[in-house]
C-alpha cells in the first residue's frame, strides 16, 4: 500500500507509475498468490447452492478468486461462489461471494446478502450478533465480510458445506458396482437371430 501511495507522489506522468518496479514486483506476487490459491477444491452447501473455497493467504486474493470461480463453475443448483479466506488477517475470516455466471439470470435474481443473512438466522442461539457488522456487507451481487474464525464454522455447518444432498424421490441413481461385469446383448449370435 505504501508503494502504490510512494509511486502516486513521485510520478510526473501516469506512465512512471505503470513502469514502477515495486509496483510491478507487487503485481507479479499477487498474481503468482491468486494462481496458487485458485486450485483449492470447492465444498458445496447440502442444498447445492453454495460452492466454498476455503484458503489461507496473506493477501487480500479472495475477492480475485471468487470472480473467477464465479465464471467458471456450473450446476444446475449453484447460485453463489464464496472464497474463505483464514489467512489474511489472525482469527478472523475474511470472505467474497460472487453470483455464478449459470445463474445471474435466474428468476426472482440471486440475492446474496439475503442468502447468507436467511442461512445466519438458520441459528437458535445469537449467531446473528456475534457475526456483527462486518457480515454480507456490500451488495446483492458482490458480497462478503469479515468475521470471527468460529462465527463462520459455524455458518458453513449451518450451509452443511460438504454434506452429500438428499436424494430426490424417483431419482435413478444406479451406479454399477466396480466388481459385477457389464452384460453385452449386442452380441453375433443376437445379430443373426431369427425373428418369429
Amino acid at each position: 500500500m505504501i508503494s502504490a501511495w510512494k509511486a502516486l507522489l513521485e510520478a510526473e506522468s501516469p506512465k512512471e507509475v505503470l513502469n514502477n518496479r515495486r509496483l510491478l514486483e507487487a503485481r507479479a506476487e499477487i498474481n503468482a498468490e491468486v494462481e496458487k490459491r485458485t486450485h483449492a477444491a470447492p465444498k458445496f452447501s447440502k442444498d447445492g447452492k453454495i460452492a466454498v473455497f476455503k484458503i489461507d493467504s496473506k493477501a487480500q486474493v479472495h475477492p480475485v478468486i471468487a470472480t473467477r470461480w464465479a465464471g467458471h463453475l456450473k450446476s444446475k443448483f449453484l447460485q453463489i461462489v464464496m472464497v474463505a479466506n483464514y489467512g489474511y488477517l489472525p482469527g478472523k475470516v475474511n470472505f467474497s461471494c460472487r453470483i455464478a455466471r449459470c445463474a445471474r439470470n435466474q428468476d426472482p435474481p440471486v440475492n446474496i446478502i439475503a442468502t447468507l443473512k436467511e442461512v445466519a438466522n438458520l441459528d437458535t442461539t445469537d449467531l446473528v450478533e456475534r457475526l456483527g457488522e462486518n457480515f454480507a456487507r456490500g451488495h446483492k451481487e458482490a458480497s462478503g465480510g469479515i468475521v470471527n474464525t468460529a462465527e463462520f464454522e459455524e455458518l458453513c455447518t449451518l450451509m452443511k458445506v460438504g454434506e452429500k444432498p438428499d436424494k430426490v424421490e424417483g431419482e435413478l441413481a444406479k451406479t454399477p458396482r466396480k466388481d459385477s461385469k457389464p452384460v453385452q446383448k449386442n452380441t453375433l449370435g443376437n445379430y443373426f437371430q431369427k425373428k418369429t
